[in-house]
């Protein structure tokens, strides 16, 4: 798969079995995603984009910004689909009409592990302190350097268990900038548009709508909470005094 290229929707059809439910890996606001296998045998995750109304010079756009991060805390993008169909369509009266159906595709690096999300919710979860640590540390790698180390910063504006991918070696990969925004030298935004999920979003946001840094970094507090407190740890350690959570994240 040349990342350079647009790559062709039958390609994404034949190694995805025609977008089958056995290949579906998980499913979000902005689209379905399926593992690929391509003729050569290498697993890909292709994201099939719903809702996603730009056209392509936006979409290429978008591509090349996400493209240019090269981070071993950020997921490689490998390429993208842009491919529009005319199809039959038939009106109430009886008359045939063509409509214009265009998909849009994104083909990324296929992690084996899977999202954070589904080890955190695991029960029998058995991820030791050092590995906790480490994927911490990774995520807090990968945030840095979308906000300090470009030349436009980029705000993720969704980071979450499920927005994070573990490879092989556990990892962390944070992935899906499909909210993300550019800013460029602005240090804040006011935004009437809806970001972020529920649990995850800033006081400053949910009072007044207000976009900084700092959003990613309320988030990545809650996901730090989440991954040392365990599976239900969240919610209880927000009826507790702060001693009390050290306390128990110590016991656990």
């Amino acid at each position: 798969m040349d990342p350079e290229d647009d790559v062709p929707l039958h390609v994404l059809r034949e190694i995805t079995d025609n977008f089958s439910a056995e290949r579906k890996l998980g499913e979000g606001a902005f689209g379905v995603v399926y593992k690929g296998v391509t003729k050569n045998g290498d697993d890909v995750a292709v994201k099939m984009l719903r809702n996603a109304n730009l056209d392509y010079k936006q979409f290429r756009n978008g591509f090349c910004n996400i493209r240019k991060l090269k981070h071993q805390n950020i997921v490689k993008v490998l390429g993208y689909c842009y491919h529009t169909e005319q199809k039959p369509f038939i009106m109430p009266e009886g008359s045939k009409v063509f409509v214009h159906d265009t998909y849009r595709a994104l083909c990324f690096d296929y992690l084996h592990n899977g999202t954070l999300q589904k080890h955190l919710s695991d029960e029998l979860c058995e991820l030791d302190w050092h590995t906790r640590f480490t994927i911490i540390k990774g995520i807090c790698e990968g945030l840095r350097y979308i906000h300090e180390e470009l030349e436009e910063p980029i705000y993720h504006l969704d980071l979450k268990p499920d927005n994070i991918l573990l490879d092989k070696d556990m990892v962390p990969k944070i992935a899906d900038f499909g909210m993300s925004r550019i800013f460029h030298k602005e240090l804040s935004q006011i935004t009437r548009n809806p970001y972020g999920t529920p649990g995850y979003q800033p006081p400053e946001y949910i009072d007044k709508g207000e976009i900084t840094r700092k959003f990613d970094i309320f988030s990545l507090g809650v996901i730090i909470i989440r991954i040392v407190s365990g599976l239900n740890g969240y919610p209880k350690c927000l009826e507790v005094s702060s001693d009390e959570f050290i306390n128990q994240v110590q016991k656990d």
